[in-house]
């Protein structure tokens, strides 16, 4: 590979670890604290909402088309910016006089720095682990209340082991949305990919509902997200499998509302686990299977942990493989 190839993998792999190894020492910042208000995906979520609330209700056809302009002006905002970042790492690296060296080398080191901050910015490991193992071994009522940070359903009337259920969906379904997702497009489009990804997936998670406040104005947006995951989603279940050490199982799906979408690594997680899964009005996976224990949310997390290591090196090894044969799109 040629030095200045050499380079670019090296910065934009070398990036990439960095901000794992961020990720693993102290997750995403705490609720509530001063560098949780200026995180990115933070910053984007009161942008949605001031759009949002501005957005005159009534009529679907005024709702979707402004649902679609908030999405592609708060994404390519993003995406801008984190295109000039792109522009201004590479642009201090190769061919640098004796005059700018300094300058030079004191731009792009900043520059590279804020840009790993913001690439940890958009997956999320530490911070996922630590959601679904601290409600275990709680008091029911305390369990419910920590649950529902985790998960987007009702959960004041739920046994414990329907809260089981929904620790073990969230897990698996969040190794697409956090983990998979974002370091897949990192390693095909560099930063403006990663940050792209997380921007739709944080407007879906505000917007994508079907609730009457959002049924038109996130429609869009919801589609948007569903596409971008669809390859994710299906690599997401190859790694859990890989990493499990366990034959799947096939499970059946029974869905109570028709309209339910049941991701690939749901399925995954009642075939590996050989448990039931349940979301109330929604869906019943595997009925007649055992249900899940707190013991079954630990195993879980241990897989998505191990997932996690396993998208990192395969990312990686895509960035090596694009960057041989030219692809620098990484750096401009």
């Amino acid at each position: 590979m040629p030095i200045d190839r050499c380079l670019v993998f090296a910065v934009v792999a070398g990036s990439l670890g960095a901000a794992f190894v961020l990720d693993r020492l102290w997750g995403d910042p705490a609720e509530g604290s001063a560098a949780e208000r200026w995180y990115p995906p933070v910053i984007v979520g009161r942008a949605a909402g001031a759009i949002e609330s501005r957005v005159q209700r009534g009529d679907p056809a005024h709702e979707r088309r402004w649902g679609a302009v908030g999405l592609l002006v708060l994404v390519g905002v993003a995406v801008a910016l984190a295109e000039g970042l792109a522009l201004l790492v590479g642009a201090t690296l190769p061919g640098l006089s004796v005059t700018t060296a300094v300058a030079g080398a004191l731009v792009g080191a900043v520059s590279l720095g804020f840009g790993i901050f913001w690439l940890k910015s958009t997956f999320a490991v530490r911070t996922l682990e630590w959601f679904c193992t601290r409600p275990l071994g709680r008091p029911l009522d305390e369990m419910r209340r920590e649950v529902s940070v985790v998960v987007n359903r009702p959960v004041a009337e739920l046994p414990a082991d329907l809260l089981y259920s929904a620790l073990v969906e969230s897990a698996f379904e969040n190794t697409t949305d956090s983990i998979v997702s974002p370091l897949l497009a990192y390693s095909l489009l560099g930063l403006p990919g990663a940050v792209a990804y997380r921007a739709i997936n944080t407007l879906d998670a505000l917007w994508g509902h079907r609730e009457p406040r959002w049924r038109y104005f996130g429609e869009f947006t919801a589609r948007v997200d569903t596409a971008v995951n669809w390859l994710p989603d299906r690599l997401a279940s190859v790694l859990l499998r890989a990493v499990s050490g366990r034959t799947y199982t096939a499970p059946a799906i029974e869905r109570v509302d028709p309209q339910a979408k049941v991701p690939s690594t749901i399925r995954t997680a009642a075939g590996l686990l050989h448990v039931r899964l349940e979301r109330r009005g929604s869906y019943v996976i595997a009925d007649g299977w055992p249900r899940p224990t707190p013991d079954d949310v630990r195993r879980t997390v241990r897989w998505v942990r191990r997932a996690s290591v396993l998208m990192l090196l395969l990312s990686v090894a895509v960035i090596g493989g694009l960057t041989d044969v030219g692809w620098t799109y990484f750096l401009h």
